[in-house]
């Protein structure tokens, strides 16, 4: 820490906490002295080396000394009293003495000893203070010392600056940034020290205010004097210079000095006698004892009052620190100013020019010359009174000109004159707040005030005139507050027969919280004074040029202005728009919140009133708006005085002579007193709404209007223009003036005397933010207009539908509290669903109706009304008179209390009470905002003049024409019109859900209806059919609901089927027929259920009629089940088979494969619940899978025949379980007892709750166990759901292309067979010419061994004549000597000709000659792998890995492009070396480059994984695609409806001469030595005999792709060979295979090109995904002997054996599939074995006895053992004969 740094810490710091705690430590003379050091101390300077030898230290050494002496004494005083018995007699004993007052008094006095804790209080004091001001004075001292000696350093560096002045001047001019800082510097100490000052005055300002209040009484009203008359003053514009606001502070700091002495001083024993804590003086003065007078016997004891409140202990604090803040600032602005004068260089003196022209002209700002000297500083306020206070046009150069004008630039500037501006509604506002939060007389006037200011049209200029009236009454307000909430109980509490605390003049506990907040209510009265005074000043000064000059200023506005008005004009359209919702919200609250009381109810019948007008009359209501909010003003103004006044003491009486009203009904009224709380919250609310109201009244209600004009609608705004117009005003001009300051300061080099450098530095700044705000309101611009297409988009959307959601939560409401007055709701609805004519009255009536049961649901909550006074009591009957038993009698709602006769029409006593009443209050938003919807749409297209689309379209692209583009089109088109398509399957299915979803008497007539259309099975038959259904679903719904409503309860007459115990029916049945009952009434709820379908229903009414017209037909396509069947016409939807994009593959999953999804789940359907219903689905399931394909290339109504009687089947089962229902809810414990084969013959079970307890059947009877966990029709409705969907599939123009694929797959049944022949016979005679190649090679080398093996024994033979002629043989030196092997033993290897003949290796040389020919090798490298990815990265890093695939993938893509043309040469990244990048890498770096090499590397798996499926099924892909192009030719000549003959297919390959002239077949096509996944290597024994003859293809001829093909390779390996010969024997003709097929197809096809494209742009998972089906595809018989082995471990019985049995020694055994006969075989035998399993768990329950545990028998659940066997069977029945 640097020395003056902690020498400022420790004067500034320690040393006043030490003198602090000095003088609280202890109270007596010495700490007087102390206090008055701590007093003295901010009037001093800090330390420093001018001050230190000066006042400063002067006052150190002082208190050492002083410090030093009261030690001394202390101990010498001690010393006398033990060593002089007289001093000790003197002082005596106890207090009676005069010495020892004296003593104690002064600080000098006996120390007791055995009081440690006392004794150290009294002493460590002067200890403390010596010990403090020995370390200031001596680190000060040392200060001292070293800044003399720097001075001298410096003025040395001085001297020898300038002697080196002349060559620096030589070396160049200063940079630029050295400038700047130069000239920045100490601008910032002025600005700091100007803020510094501000902030010490501000601080002043409230510290007067806290302390005035803190503790009123005498003494502290000066500073609230002083409080209020600055702030009055200021208000009033009058200047207060620096001087008179020193002079100001140096009166308070005396007078504050003297207060804090008083009040240390009362402290002593001696002034507490005098002048008695309790006294009056006292507590006028506010003379607070905070230390009691202490005990006789321990005199020397701290005795703390605690019985004061927080406040008066914290007022001595904030006198102290008001002391220190007023010394300390009078000494900154003294002092510190003029030494920042002096330290701003030389140069600014010479830039008066520009600081002048920094400083607008005075008519513009208001600045002139005032009577204040311009060396008090800078001084925003005295600019502002020298404009309006003097008359002298003499120009004053500021002090803080930059400052100045940056203020005036800045945004919180602005601000700020917008908030003295509207400072009359802040005023308002503070009145009215005022006088609620505080409940008077007094302050009644203030809320008159403020509400009669309100009414007034001219409000600004009244509020304004009114101002110094409302300053002096609040002012006289908080004088007479602070005058009663001082501790004088002798003011008065009357005044004659008035109660003053009715005035407000009372005395709280804590007055200072109540009186700061009525100086922040002044505040605003301040503000609106300040704002009069100065517009009325600045109209007397205001001149003509002075208006010239403002317009000319104005036209061209700042970047602050533009911002602050685009800010403003969004702010202020949300407010226009959105306000009214606020108020409206205000009416909710102030209506509910608390009792509702009359006032309230009134407050809702005016919003009802409202709402009631907007829905029905729109131009009314429009011209009423503004007398409703005058009238809602006026009533709440009406209900504020009332409720305000009642609170007075006398006024209940007065208005019970008024009125002759009780209490209670005056408190249904709403008057009534209420505790400090609740009239709080009982007054603020409406003041608050009162509020709201008149800031719509006359803020945002002209704007509004014009906003909701629907017969004067503006054109769209060009927002987007005007904030480019911003831009280009704003955004550039400070880029320029930045680049001419950055020039200026580049050209002036040292000089800096033009007037740009300095003025634009601020400017480039903020033009640097300008451009961020550009760019933010580009991106708010962006999306906004994305929010924009959204909310057209979603408004479009609720014009649609906001009908149907009214609808649908109106009848909701309605089902769920069933009443006689929401009859009428239901009855609307009901007749306006089908008769859209009707919909405009059902909303209009319906919001009526929806008020008046509001309001009467809120009259009835008063409490002058009381049910129990008209409540019926009924009387229970005999048990022979009912069939009730008596547990239900005390449960029926005749008999179990008194019935209130409203309940039945709709109202009842409900709490809370908005709970009870926002069911209806929502209905009512719902049918406001559904007028708001259509209002909206129209005043758009009005505004934007554009008609609604045709058809009811939501997207204009979503046409039938563009259906078949993509998949966005045709989710555009299914948005658009997907009810207009499906709609009739909607309504089934919504028939079968009331179906499922109630299962009682009345929905078989739902069945019935439903049978009679689905048999009408023509469309235009339903439609004849429709009105009338619609017409039966509305009258049986209100039956319906008239059923549930029933008979009133008050009449106390039960139903018939109740009267007699004779009559056989219980509470049960009576719930399955649906009657009507007091005990059980009917489930209401259900209903709704059959309005969706009604819903639906009259939707699809709708349809029929729109189907008919050319507008509908034209956007949305003909609504057709006749499909005529094309006659040489092209099908009018293109063709899908072949997947050219997204929607292709997605139309295939639907119109090809659906229909197998189809019998899966009616095989699911059937075999779920194991019943006699199951089994009819079961065979249904099993005879589609035989003959399913047979049937989808039928036409058109030999399919819907067959599909019909499925649908009629399903939809009878439905209907048949909804009448067994009464069996299984009603009767199920006679069915559990006697007809349990019943029960699990038709799997009986109740879904429907509240019939019985189902923990109960299950203990009842355990040898018939109910299915209770079964699903009901869910299964029934599901299939049902398939079935119509595939009906649809059925009727569709997209079907016949399945049709036509599928009987063209029919013609081609056994060409791929052929294919497969024709590739494993050219795979077997490429193995035979091979194995031929390679026996005719090693009959060659056998050859030269032979020659090899003869010339070596002619050398031998040789070689032995020649050692037989030469006897001598010479020794082992010798050097000329051969050594013979026999005799040479040291020598056993011999040499290395000898050992390479003696194991006959040279027998097995080869020449190169007979070298294979290598094969070309592709010289690009192969795709990395994952798994050398992982070891290439485990071995170095995750890093290089990235960085070598980035160069590899960058590099691949420059080859791609330079193939294609020319590429510009890319910039390769330079590598870092890794032991460099691992060290400079972060922890976070290298976790992403993991996450991201991770993903890579499965990116490379997907990849491999894909690369080798596709690989492994090669032979496949191209006997699919060989297949593929001539099933192409086939469909199309279907579907022109041609015959297939020899020619179709001549076209699409090579002839046979153009074969003949090409060459061979197999050198255009190696042979595949790859495996196709078809056994293809393997050699085919059985069929080597048949290979010859040619294969029929189906096509009842033999075409190109059959020609015959001489297999006469082999004759070109060598003809003079023995072993070649065998091959001309044995050359054969065989079939041209797929891939030679595919090298001699002439003929090109676009569609089948462009799914190859469309193939290779798919992402990586559809290609892994396509590469797995092909290979599922390529090896299904394999996944079918699976399956069926899963099957037999699974199940493991004698049954499922026989599968694998089959598989084994039929099918594996047959090469190289098996036939036909061996899947039809398995396929029945498995069709058979499951209807036999599941009808013997059906039919014969008890031949499946349970396991035995604990010793009981317990029965299997029907249906609980097929589980594990339904997925094998269902995929082992399905993939044989799928598509």
């Amino acid at each position: 820490m640097e020395p003056h740094v902690l020498g400022a810490g420790l004067y500034w710091l320690l040393l006043p906490c030490t003198l602090l705690a000095a003088s609280l430590l202890r109270f007596n003379a010495l700490s007087l002295v102390y206090l008055l050091f701590l007093l003295l101390l901010p009037w001093l300077p800090g330390p420093s080396r001018h001050s230190i030898p000066g006042h400063t230290g002067r006052l150190l050494r002082a208190l050492l000394c002083l410090s030093l002496l009261f030690l001394v004494a202390h101990v010498a005083f001690q010393i006398c009293l033990h060593t002089m018995p007289r001093l000790n007699q003197l002082l005596g004993q106890n207090c009676s003495s005069l010495w020892a007052n004296v003593s104690q008094h002064i600080g000098v006095t006996r120390l007791d000893l055995k009081d440690i804790f006392n004794t150290t209080r009294l002493v460590a004091p002067d200890l403390g203070v010596l010990v403090a001001s020995s370390l200031c004075l001596g680190l000060c001292g040392r200060l001292t010392r070293k800044a003399r000696q720097s001075q001298r350093t410096q003025e040395l560096q001085e001297e020898d600056d300038i002697d080196a002045a002349p060559a620096a001047g030589l070396q160049g001019a200063p940079t630029l940034a050295t400038k700047r800082r130069l000239w920045l510097a100490p601008r910032f100490r002025i600005t700091a020290h100007w803020l510094l000052v501000t902030s010490g005055r501000m601080l002043v300002i409230v510290l007067l205010a806290l302390a005035g209040i803190a503790h009123p009484s005498a003494f502290s009203s000066v500073y609230l004097m002083v409080f209020l008359a600055i702030c009055t003053w200021w208000s009033c514009h009058f200047p207060l210079s620096s001087l008179g606001f020193n002079t100001l502070c140096v009166m308070v700091s005396c007078f504050g000095a003297g207060h804090l002495v008083c009040l240390y001083c009362y402290q002593t024993p001696f002034v507490q006698s005098v002048l008695l804590p309790g006294s009056l003086w006292a507590r006028l003065f506010g003379l607070k004892n905070f230390v009691d007078i202490p005990n006789c016997s321990s005199p020397n004891v701290l005795v703390l009052n605690t019985k004061h409140a927080w406040p008066i202990y914290v007022s001595p604090g904030i006198l102290l620190l008001l002391y220190y803040t007023a010394t300390s600032l009078l000494k900154l602005r003294k002092g510190r100013f003029s030494e920042l004068r002096k330290e701003i260089p030389r140069e600014d003196e010479e830039h008066e020019l520009e600081l002048d022209q920094l400083e607008p002209e005075p008519q513009a700002r208001g600045t002139t010359q005032g009577a204040t000297p311009t060396t008090t500083g800078p001084d925003i306020d005295n600019c502002t009174v020298h404009v309006l206070t003097s008359q002298s046009p003499v120009r004053q150069r500021p002090v803080r000109p930059r400052l100045a004008e940056l203020k005036e630039m800045s945004p919180l500037h602005g601000l700020g004159h917008l908030i003295l501006d509207q400072s009359y509604v802040c005023a308002l506002i503070a009145m009215m707040v005022w006088s609620i939060m505080y409940h008077s007389w007094l302050t009644f006037v203030l809320l008159l005030w403020a509400c009669l200011i309100w009414t007034v049209r001219s409000r600004h200029q009244l509020a304004m005139l009114c101002s110094p009236c409302i300053l002096l009454y609040g002012l006289t307000l908080c004088c007479l507050r602070y005058v009663w909430a001082m501790e004088l109980p002798e003011l008065p509490t009357t005044l004659g027969p008035v109660s003053l605390h009715q005035l407000g003049l009372e005395h709280t506990r804590y007055p200072c919280l109540d009186l700061g907040a009525m100086l922040l209510y002044l505040l605003t009265f301040w503000l609106l004074l300040r704002q009069f005074v100065k517009e009325k000043l600045l109209k007397k000064r205001k001149a003509p040029s002075t208006l010239l000059e403002v317009t000319v200023s104005d036209t061209e506005p700042t970047q602050t202005q533009t911002l602050l008005r685009s800010l403003g004009e969004l702010v202020t359209g949300i407010y226009v728009k959105y306000w009214i919702y606020v108020c409206a919200g205000m009416f909710i609250v102030v209506s509910f919140a608390g009792r509702l009381v009359v006032y309230k109810i009134v407050y809702m019948f005016l919003f009802l009133l409202c709402l009631t007008l907007f829905q029905v009359y729109y131009t009314l209501w429009r011209k009423l708006l503004r007398v409703f909010w005058w009238l809602v003003v006026a009533y709440t103004m009406l209900v504020l005085i009332a409720v305000y006044t009642f609170q007075f003491q006398d006024f209940p009486t007065y208005w019970r002579n008024l009125t002759g009203f009780t209490d209670e009904q005056l408190g249904d009224l709403g008057l009534e007193q209420f505790s400090v709380s609740e009239l709080f919250s009982s007054i603020l609310i409406p003041g608050f709404f009162l509020l709201a109201c008149i800031l719509q009244l006359h803020y945002f209600h002209r704007p509004f209007m014009q906003l909701t004009d629907l017969e004067h609608v503006p054109p769209p705004g060009t927002r987007r223009l005007r904030w480019a117009h911003r831009q280009d005003t704003v955004s550039e001009a400070p880029l320029l003036q930045h680049q001419e300051e950055e020039e200026v300061f580049r050209d002036d080099g040292q000089s800096m005397d033009g007037p740009h450098q300095t003025t634009q530095v601020p400017e480039g700044t903020a033009s640097k933010w300008g451009l961020v705000a550009d760019r933010l309101l580009d991106l708010a611009s962006s999306f906004s207009a994305v929010l924009t297409r959204i909310q057209v988009f979603v408004r479009c959307l609720l014009e649609l539908h906001v009908f149907k959601l009214v609808a649908l939560y109106t009848v909701w409401v309605a089902l769920k509290e069933v009443s006689v007055m929401n009859l009428l709701l239901v009855v609307l609805w009901a007749f306006a669903l089908p008769y859209p004519r009707f919909r405009p009255m059902a909303s209009c009536l319906s919001t009526v109706w929806t008020c008046i049961i509001i309001v009467c649901k809120m009259l009835y909550q008063l409490k002058i009304v009381n049910p129990h006074e008209y409540s019926s009591n009924c009387t229970e009957p005999f048990p022979n008179n009912t069939n009730l038993q008596p547990l239900e009698i005390s449960q029926s709602l005749l008999y179990r209390g008194p019935v209130d006769p409203a309940n039945w029409f709709g109202v009842r006593k409900g709490y809370p009470n908005l709970g009870y009443i926002q069911n209806h209050l929502q209905i009512l938003l719902l049918l406001v905002f559904e007028a708001v919807v259509y209002r909206r749409q129209e005043h758009y297209r009005r505004q934007h003049q554009q008609a609604p689309l045709p058809a009811q379209a939501l997207c204009a692209d979503g046409t039938r024409q563009r259906l078949d583009q993509d998949l966005l089109s045709c989710l555009k088109y299914f948005i658009n019109f997907f009810f207009y398509k499906f709609g009739l399957e909607i309504c089934f299915l919504m028939a079968v859900n009331v179906i499922g979803q109630r299962m009682n008497f009345m929905v078989i007539l739902h069945g019935c209806w439903l049978v009679a259309i689905l048999t009408r099975r023509r469309r235009e038959a339903i439609a004849r059919l429709w009105p009338n259904y619609c017409l039966f679903l509305t009258l049986f719904l209100l039956y319906q609901y008239l059923l549930c409503l029933g008979m009133p309860p008050a009449l106390c007459i039960d139903y018939p089927w109740r009267w007699s115990q004779a009559i056989p029916m219980n509470s049960a049945l009576i719930k399955w027929l649906y009657l009507p009952d007091f005990f059980r009434a009917p489930n209401s709820t259900n209903l709704i259920s059959d309005f969706l379908l009604l819903l639906c229903a009259s939707q699809q009414w709708q349809v029929f009629s729109a189907e008919q017209t050319e507008e509908w037909q034209r956007m949305a396509g003909v609504n057709t089940d006749h499909l005529e069947p094309l006659r040489g016409e092209p099908n009018p939807i293109p063709n899908f088979i072949h997947c050219r994009s997204y929607l292709d593959m997605l139309k295939v999953a639907v119109f090809r494969y659906l229909f197998w999804l189809v019998l899966v789940v009616v095989f699911v359907t059937g075999a779920t619940r194991i019943s006699i219903f199951g089994l009819g689905y079961l065979l249904a399931c099993f005879y589609l899978l035989l003959f399913g394909t047979t049937l989808l290339q039928k036409d058109t109504r030999a399919q819907l025949v067959l599909w019909d009687c499925l649908i009629l089947y399903n939809v009878t089962v439905i209907i048949s379980k909804n009448m067994l229902s009464l069996l299984s809810c009603v009767f199920v414990e006679q069915m559990q007892s006697n007809f349990c084969w019943v029960i699990q013959l038709f799997s009986l079970v109740c879904t429907v709750k509240g019939y019985y307890d189902p923990k109960e059947m299950k203990t009842r009877d355990r040898d018939c166990l109910l299915p209770v966990e079964e699903a009901g029709i869910i299964w029934d409705s599901i299939c049902f759901f398939f079935l119509l969907l595939q009906r649809r599939v059925f009727l569709s123009h997209y079907f016949l292309h399945v049709s036509a694929d599928l009987k063209a797959t029919a013609l081609q049944a056994s060409r791929g067979f052929a294919l497969y022949n024709a590739a494993n016979i050219k795979n077997i005679n490429f193995h035979r010419q091979t194995e031929e190649r390679s026996l005719a090679q090693l009959k060659r080398q056998m050859k030269r061994i032979r020659a090899k093996q003869e010339k070596y024994r002619q050398s031998q033979a040789s070689r032995g004549q020649l050692q037989s002629t030469d006897p001598q043989e010479p020794g082992p030196d010798s050097p000329g000597g051969s050594s013979p092997p026999r005799t040479q033993w040291w020598r056993p290897w011999q040499d290395h000709a000898t050992v390479i003949h003696s194991g006959d290796y040279f027998l097995f040389e080869s020449d190169s000659e007979e070298e294979e020919e290598a094969l070309p090798e592709d010289p690009r490298p192969a795709a990395q792998s994952a798994f050398q990815m992982a070891y290439q990265a485990w071995v170095t890093n995750a890093q290089t890995v990235l960085r070598q695939r980035r160069e590899q993938a960058r590099r691949d893509r420059a080859e791609q492009l330079a193939s294609g043309g020319d590429l510009s040469p890319e910039v390769e990244p330079v590598d870092v070396p890794e032991n460099e990048m691992a060290g400079r890498s972060h922890v976070m770096q290298r976790v992403l480059s993991t996450m991201q090499f991770l993903w890579v590397l499965g990116q490379a798996t997907v990849d491999g994984l894909t690369r080798w499926l596709r690989t492994f099924t090669k032979d496949h892909r191209t006997m699919s695609d060989v297949l593929c192009a001539e099933r192409y030719l086939l469909t199309q000549e279907l579907l022109r409806g041609g015959e297939v003959h020899r020619g179709v297919l001549d076209q699409l390959y090579v002839s046979e001469d153009e074969i003949a002239l090409s060459g061979p077949v197999e050198n255009r096509d190696g042979p595949s030595t790859a495996s196709s996944g078809l056994g293809a290597e393997e050699p085919l024994s059985s069929m080597t005999d048949d290979t010859g003859s040619p294969l029929s293809t189906g096509y009842n001829t033999r075409s190109g792709s059959e020609e015959i093909i001489t297999d006469t390779g082999g004759l070109q390996a060598g003809t003079s060979l023995h072993g070649s010969q065998e091959l001309l024997a044995n050359a054969r003709t065989r079939m041209r295979t797929a891939s030679e097929l595919l090298l001699d197809r002439r003929l090109r096809i676009p569609e089948l090109e462009e799914a190859e494209q469309f193939e290779a742009q798919q992402g990586r998972t559809l290609r892994l995904l396509r590469a797995m089906y092909q290979c599922v595809a390529a090896h299904s018989e394999l996944l079918c002997y699976f399956i069926i082995i899963l099957n037999h471990m699974v199940t493991a019985s004698a049954a499922s054996l026989v599968l694998p049995v089959l598989v084994f020694l039929w099918a594996m055994l047959t090469i190289p599939r098996p036939s036909k006969r061996f899947w039809m075989t398995a396929i029945v035998f498995t069709e058979l074995h499951s209807a036999s399993t599941l009808r013997e768990q059906a039919l014969l329950p008890s031949a499946h006895p349970g396991p035995r545990e604990n010793g009981q028998l317990y029965q299997v659940r029907p249906g609980a053992t097929h589980g594990p066997l339904l997925p094998p069977l269902a995929v082992t029945v399905l993939w044989p004969l799928g598509p």
